[in-house]
């Protein structure tokens, strides 16, 4: 007997040590007796990510998650950085197929970069400029999620 049942999802923050525990899933499942637990990648790039005890069910980091390099190199979905894996449950004589996500949540940890460094942008704005006018910023970039504020910029 086969039973396919949803899709569990999880988060680990990136960063995290190796071993960081991510889940309990002998306690996300039914199941009362023994059972085996394995995992598979749904992406082939996943496989070094994350394991699964076979005996506890306990799902934990293999590698430290950098998100930043993990998607520079495709190794995840990359819009909101998920692996994807298969867990298969094999309790007495019935295997339970699960699809686990593990999102990889972005710890902000860069500072925006503007194509020059050392150039200081001023911007000067007229005081009678019409509500609604456009003024052209600098650029930067930044490979994290989100908003980025230093606070060291911000004046008491």
């Amino acid at each position: 007997l086969v039973r396919a049942e949803g899709i569990f999802k999880f988060t680990v923050e990136e960063k995290s040590p190796i071993d960081t525990f991510i889940a309990d899933l002998s306690n996300q499942l039914p199941i009362r007796t023994t059972a085996s637990y394995s995992l598979r990648s749904l992406m082939p790039t996943n496989v070094e990510f994350v394991a699964v005890d076979n005996r506890t069910g306990q799902l934990r980091t293999r590698a430290i998650l950098d998100r930043d390099e993990m998607c520079a190199r495709q190794q995840c979905s990359c819009q909101s950085c998920e692996l994807l894996f298969q867990l298969l449950v094999d309790s007495e004589q019935t295997l339970v197929s699960k699809v686990i996500e593990v999102k990889v949540q972005d710890r902000n940890d860069h500072s925006p970069r503007f194509e020059n460094q050392s150039m200081i942008h001023i911007i000067y704005i007229k005081e009678n400029v019409p509500l609604g006018h456009r003024i052209v910023l600098p650029t930067a970039n930044d490979p994290d999620e989100g908003m980025f504020i230093d606070l060291s910029c911000i004046a008491p």
